[in-house]
């Protein structure tokens, strides 16, 4: 997926005057893609909860926040630090999504709590309840910790496992234990649970590196979103039967947002790397959001005529390692990259057609898009925002800000 909205002439002159690498956000691109996302939460009747690792610029949150008023409802967060973090930028309802175990966590957590702030833990056994009550005792006069139980919604089938080994909640007899055992400990506060369908909502499966895998995706997929459905209902009914309010009951992801805000049972979605569409998203059949992120790397050097090499580039995706994990050329398309040494730490070598030959030049930019959304914000400092074909401004990453949480 290309976007039309500039050319490479366009955005070479936007960045004439920069110092590379320089990470470009196409505003009116990002606007329309959270403005898909906010209408398929409210057309749903659920709440839209942006997961803030897939943004990592304070700036873009709070535009979120912005278009979407009531229907945005708090970030999932990836660390306590980073909801302290956020906290202190005017951002509420603040559920980290994963599990935390350390003292320092739970006392950020409860002082946030003291100070009015709704911040809510992940946990995932009973083994690490009762870890989370022994280290509130440890706190002075601590209010009771709001916790949310993360559900497998992994699908079983033909023996197998389909999708990520999150949670040891497997199973209505197994969260009605957890359940109960957390109602035992009064340092806890059970407010709801979040069913991550990442066979789902993490998987491509229109890829080109897979092709002949991409139906059998296609079918895992819809068998394990028709069994959530149900699935959903009975947790649902589990917190019913043991008197627990679910305040919280999250489930979805940019690759099948529309699916997940179908399901009656759920009370929010969440999406992240869809408002930005990092490549990695190109590849999902239910994603129809376009490219608002990319960044400008310099040529350096011209050793022959099919040859240009860039300066800097080795922003590889986490993950297991393959194909769809390095950046892609985004602008001149024609462009591609060296197999042999693909992007490196300090420089990444591009094959040149010849239909371009002769046509770079030295200190001319060359436009990439990540693989992933979020984790390329840890290399700049800065993100320049575009908006109507200029450079409209600019703002701090969370490393421009000081703030590194892992």
């Amino acid at each position: 997926m290309k976007s039309s909205s500039y050319s490479y002439e366009q955005l070479r002159e936007l960045v004439a005057n920069e110092t590379l690498p320089v990470m470009l956000v196409d505003l009116d691109a990002f606007d329309r893609n959270a403005e898909r996302f906010i209408q398929t939460a409210r057309s749903s009747s659920k709440t839209l909860r942006p997961a803030s690792k897939s943004v990592r610029v304070p700036a873009l949150l709070n535009r979120l926040r912005e278009l979407g008023g009531d229907t945005i409802r708090g970030l999932m967060c990836y660390s306590a630090a980073e909801a302290a973090f956020l906290a202190e930028r005017d951002h509420d309802d603040l559920l980290v999504a994963y599990p935390h175990v350390q003292l320092q966590d739970v006392r950020q957590t409860l002082d946030l709590t003291r100070r009015g702030r709704s911040v809510t833990l992940m946990l995932v056994s009973s083994e690490q309840a009762e870890r989370l009550a022994r280290l509130c005792q440890e706190v002075a006069e601590a209010p009771p910790l709001r916790i949310c139980i993360d559900v497998d919604a992994s699908l079983k089938k033909l023996g197998q496992h389909f999708g990520v080994q999150r949670s040891s909640v497997r199973g209505i007899d197994g969260l009605t234990n957890l359940i109960r055992s957390i109602k035992q400990l009064p340092q806890l506060q059970l407010v709801g649970a979040m069913t991550y369908e990442a066979q789902v909502a993490g998987l491509a499966d229109t890829s080109p590196h897979q092709r002949l895998l991409n139906p059998v995706i296609r079918r895992i997929k819809s068998s394990s979103m028709n069994w959530l459905a149900e699935y959903r209902q009975q947790i649902r009914q589990a917190f019913a039967d043991e008197n627990v309010a679910m305040k919280i009951f999250n489930g979805g992801g940019s690759g099948c947002l529309e699916h997940s805000a179908a399901h009656a049972a759920l009370t929010e979605v969440t999406a992240g790397s869809g408002f930005l569409q990092s490549h990695l998203f190109d590849h999902y059949a239910l994603n129809k959001c376009e490219p608002a992120l990319f960044f400008a790397l310099p040529i350096t050097r011209i050793p022959q005529a099919d040859r240009a090499t860039c300066q800097s580039g080795g922003f590889i995706a986490s993950g297991a390692p393959g194909p769809d994990r390095p950046p892609t050329v985004f602008l001149p398309t024609a462009l591609s990259v060296d197999g042999r040494e693909g992007f490196g730490e300090v420089q990444t070598p591009l094959v040149v057609p010849q239909a371009l030959q002769g046509q770079l030049r030295i200190g001319d930019p060359v436009f990439f898009r990540p693989a992933k959304a979020g984790e390329i914000a840890e290399r700049f400092n800065e993100y320049c925002l575009l908006r109507d074909g200029e450079i409209a401004n600019r703002v701090p990453t969370y490393r421009g800000l000081g703030q590194c949480f892992f």
